[in-house]
């Protein structure tokens, strides 16, 4: 027979501290790479937003810009034509052309000439151009409001470039009779001299100078005025082919040309869509621009905003980002340290059993149900997990919630996510839609466990709180908008309902016009439906879609979490009473004194009314029958 060889004073285990660091060291890395990728994706996720905002802004203020190129031409265009029909002027520059006096009647004529002219300079008290003059087909200046252009040739009239019978508006660089070096936008209109049916003559109104200048700084629609300052955020220029850019700086009074420019506007086709391009600019700065072609006038405008503008408050954002992180997992690998001590007890029984077993120590006993120490293990790395789960969820629901400030839709995100209790987060989801957006009626309808109906869970105002009184609950793939939702998983607006073939009238809703319906669903799995209600109609539109399709998305991980919450909670009473089951027949020796605490601890803990423990195998105790609890407790 074997004799036992331990002794009390056995050294102390260290397995289990070794254990709970080696552990710690591993899960810790774990943690922090989806903690970093995730900090990452929501980065560069949010950067991505700020782009296509940014983008948005610059084609809606291009757009803008071409719009009110177009109206000013079309006002001196207007001007022009009414000056060609005037008697007077066609008599006069018939008289230039074919039969033109000399001496001092030349002199008077071509002074009586300029006198129209300028009089046609100005309409209502604007002065609409900087000069005019009378051109021939070929180019020759007859007469003009600038005398020392007369006589000259215009370039683009000369080289065909324009001419005089197609009205319109151009802008030329370094002509050399008008503008040397400068930019001039030209506006022309054919002129038959007296009597003419075919066009023999070209009006031409020039600006220069200082009405470019003006001209442009209309344009600029991210100059920002600060008291007697301005300030560029954004800036407006031109650019003409091949590589020309027109620039006005802050406080200048004509725009400066800059040649040669590399730039990747000239390289595209001269279509009239806005496009979007990231480049660096004429000075080195990177940029994201907008740029569209002014039909007809072979000339682009480009806006542009610095990208360190666009990101300015992304980046600010970026040391809180880092320090949350740390934090995060600082926090971590201490609920990691005290987490695996705890979870290491029963294997640390477990070792010091086979420790003494290894000296002879025959005499000492653990509970032979190991299946209860390993289910111990396995629970506490579930709620291990499940802890660490959260601080995914926790540091996810942070992060978004900083770097979406300047979407109304994430700051109802972020306080509907905080609320730990289902009922509480339906319905301060709905209060917050509802009061955040201006809707007439929201609500959140969920599907029951067979997934065939959909029950509204939380509404707004009385009528919802009506609603929900009489239990209300609509079909899936149902003659209703949250019918069809929740059966095809796709969201639906309906921009009239009563033009809508499956929209659902509520007679306690009389006043809803429109609706909106998006689907709750977690990687394809529908939980549910966000509705939403206006008294107006068509009052959804993509974007509304995009940001409450957003918030639903946000909604149902929130509503999926709170179920889960909810399961291990139930998970970890059961563990609890596992635990404490096992932990009253630690250390037992006589087997009947075991029995009969099993039996008492199972009842207390289980509630059932008799409990019957029998050994596998054999019979009771000194070949008895199968233990019972002793009567009056628990048997």
């Amino acid at each position: 027979m074997f004799q036992s060889t331990a002794r009390d004073s056995s050294p102390p285990l260290r397995t289990r501290s070794s254990l709970g660091r080696r552990l710690a060291l591993v899960l810790l890395p774990l943690m922090l790479i989806p903690l970093a990728a995730m900090g990452t994706t929501v980065y560069f996720r949010t950067r991505a937003i700020l782009r296509d905002q940014a983008a948005s802004q610059l084609s809606s203020a291009t757009q803008s810009q071409i719009s009110s190129l177009e109206d000013w031409s079309r006002v001196r265009q207007q001007r022009l034509q009414l000056g060609a029909q005037r008697s007077s002027l066609r008599d006069e520059a018939a008289s230039l052309m074919y039969d033109p006096p000399s001496g001092q009647s030349l002199e008077d004529l071509k002074t009586a000439t300029r006198a129209d002219l300028n009089d046609l300079k100005s309409n209502e008290g604007q002065t609409l151009f900087s000069d005019l003059l009378i051109a021939r087909p070929d180019g020759t200046i007859l007469t003009s409001t600038n005398t020392s252009w007369e006589g000259q040739k215009l370039s683009a009239l000369a080289e065909g470039m324009l001419t005089a019978d197609q009205p319109g508006t151009h802008p030329l660089y370094d002509d050399p009779a008008l503008a040397p070096g400068k930019l001039i936008l030209v506006s022309l209109s054919p002129l038959r001299s007296g009597q003419m049916t075919e066009v023999d003559a070209a009006l031409v109104g020039v600006n220069s100078d200082t009405r470019v200048g003006t001209l442009m700084q209309q344009l600029q629609v991210f100059w920002q005025q600060r008291g007697v300052y301005r300030q560029e955020i954004g800036s407006t220029y031109l650019a003409i082919p091949p590589n020309t850019v027109f620039h006005l700086t802050l406080y200048a009074l004509a725009p400066e040309a800059i040649p040669n420019v590399q730039m990747p506007i000239f390289d595209t086709s001269q279509t009239e869509v806005p496009a979007t391009v990231e480049y660096a600019n004429f000075e080195g700065t990177p940029s994201i621009a907008a740029y569209q072609w002014v039909p007809g006038w072979n000339m682009a405008v480009v806006t542009e905003v610095p990208q360190d503008t666009v990101f300015a408050d992304l980046n600010s954002l970026l040391p809180f980002t880092v320090t949350t992180v740390v934090l995060a997992a600082v926090l971590s690998l201490i609920v990691i340290v005290v987490a695996t001590s705890r979870m290491l007890r029963p294997l640390g029984r477990l070792a010091e059993f086979a420790q003494r077993i290894s000296k002879g120590d025959w005499s000492y006993r653990v509970p032979e149900d190991r299946s209860d120490e390993i289910g111990l293990v396995s629970a506490s790395l579930n709620r291990m997990a499940e802890e660490l789960s959260q601080v995914y969820t926790t540091l996810e629901m942070r992060v978004n919630s900083r770097t979406q400030q300047i979407q109304t839709a994430a700051q109802v995100a972020r306080a509907v996510t905080s609320i730990p209790t289902l009922d509480d987060l339906l319905r301060q989801a709905v209060n917050l839609i509802r009061e955040r957006f201006d809707y007439y009626y929201v609500s959140i309808f969920l599907l029951d466990q067979d997934g065939k109906n959909a029950a509204l869970r939380e509404a707004t105002g009385e009528v919802g709180q009506a609603l929900i009184a009489r239990r209300h609950s609509l079909p899936v793939g149902s003659q209703s908008i949250i019918g069809w939702v929740t059966a095809n998983n796709q969201p639906r607006i309906a921009s009239e309902v009563g033009d809508d073939p499956v929209h659902f009238r509520n007679e306690l809703l009389p006043e809803t016009r429109s609706e909106l319906a998006v689907p709750l669903q977690v990687g394809g799995t529908v939980l549910g439906a966000l509705d939403v209600q206006s008294t107006s109609p068509d009052t959804f539109k993509t974007e509304d879609l995009e940001i409450l399709q957003t918030l639903a998305d946000q909604l149902s991980a929130a509503i999926q979490n709170a179920r889960l919450a909810q399961v291990s909670m139930e998970a970890a009473e059961r563990s609890r009473l596992i635990s404490e089951v096992t932990g009253q027949l630690s250390g037992l020796l006589d087997v009947d004194q075991v029995l009969s605490t099993a039996a008492q601890s199972l009842h207390r803990a289980l509630g059932e009314p008799e409990i019957m423990i029998q050994l596998t195998g054999s019979e009771g105790p000194d070949g008895q029958e199968p233990y019972f609890g002793p009567p009056g407790n628990g048997r």
